[in-house]
């Protein structure tokens, strides 16, 4: 089985990354997980936005929610690159199997 190449894994991970704040501000039903509290395992980064209560209409939280979203873009971004270099590995030694040398 053939891998994406790593850059075409960072791409996607950073779309996933910045769609799903995304999500969570625009499609309703995404909205009922950021209000409960239970949008953390998608958006881990979200619980900074607790520095915006109060204050939700000011530049600071429009930063504080920019910053959030970098963040979250990172953090996918490294999720995506580790499990690629975990298949890297693992196809690497089940090749050195096939053909007799082992890792």
């Amino acid at each position: 089985m053939r891998l994406p190449r790593f850059r075409r894994v960072v791409v996607i991970g950073a779309a996933v990354g910045a769609a799903v704040p995304l999500l969570f501000f625009t499609v309703p039903p995404f909205q009922y997980f950021v209000t409960t509290g239970r949008g953390i395992f998608l958006w881990p980064s979200g619980i900074w936005l607790m520095m915006t209560d109060g204050h939700e209409h000011e530049i600071g939280s429009y930063e504080v929610i920019a910053i959030s979203i970098l963040v979250n873009i990172v953090l996918y971004v490294s999720v995506f690159g580790l499990v690629w270099c975990l298949g890297w590995v693992f196809r690497a030694w089940r090749g050195s199997l096939r053909d007799g040398t082992t890792i």
